[in-house]
């Protein structure tokens, strides 16, 4: 007995069919659309990883993943009902938007690991360039969304990174000063790691190319700018 196409026959015949009879079929909970059917389906697979994982970006070699990628394409011809639906939860349309949302939680994973941002330029994390895309957000600040702005900012994001580097170097001259009373710092010190002695070295080298701002915050705090006289 062919029972997919009596099942087939029912749906196309679910108008003219008597009340007794579809009241049977809904009893025992017959599916008159398999499309919407499916799509419930999916959608329960959809909540689901949402409460596994917390958010909806659904990797793309999945079935799942797939289905996902289905949903985005027929965004503009879907019924507003399973759009909302999807908004819901927090759906991505945007696979671009999706991928940085991706990069995005690797850096938030560096930083709970770190306890900064200050991503090396080669890292990897897992197998992502984390490092590289860290770079390409400085390259793109200028472009970039005023709403990513702010969500950089709020987890301490180095856009600058020279510009810190030398705020770093500083710091840890001042922290020198305070525990040596002044700032012949030696060649070869290291103060927690940090090359403090190098650094002094090379402001001294750049001290012609230097920022005024720059150069009266070493003065102010009596940096010396002659190694001779430094006796360092």
């Amino acid at each position: 007995f062919n029972l997919g196409q009596w099942v087939g026959v029912q749906r196309r015949k679910k108008d003219d069919m008597s009340p007794e009879r579809k009241q049977k079929l809904d009893g025992i909970g017959f599916i008159w659309d398999v499309l919407a059917a499916a799509w419930e389906e999916s959608f329960s697979k959809l909540l689901e990883f949402k409460e596994r994982e917390d958010h909806c970006r659904v990797p793309t070699d999945s079935e799942l993943g797939q289905w996902v990628g289905i949903q985005r394409k027929a965004k503009d011809s879907m019924p507003s009902e399973r759009k909302q639906r999807l908004n819901n939860i927090g759906f991505v349309w945007d696979t671009l938007s999706e991928q940085w949302e991706e990069s995005f939680s690797k850096l938030l994973e560096f930083k709970e690991r770190e306890g900064h941002c200050k991503v090396p330029y080669n890292f990897k994390l897992e197998g992502f360039k984390l490092g590289l895309w860290v770079a390409n957000q400085r390259t793109h600040k200028d472009k970039m969304s005023p709403k990513r702005k702010k969500r950089l900012d709020e987890v301490g994001f180095t856009w600058g990174v020279l510009a810190e580097a030398w705020e770093e170097g500083f710091s840890k001259l001042l922290e020198f000063k305070e525990r040596e009373g002044h700032c012949r710092v030696p060649a070869r010190l290291k103060l927690d790691g940090f090359n403090l002695g190098q650094w002094v070295s090379e402001r001294r080298k750049t001290k012609d190319n230097m920022s005024s701002e720059r150069k009266q915050m070493l003065d102010d705090i009596g940096f010396i700018w002659d190694a001779t006289k430094g006796k360092t």
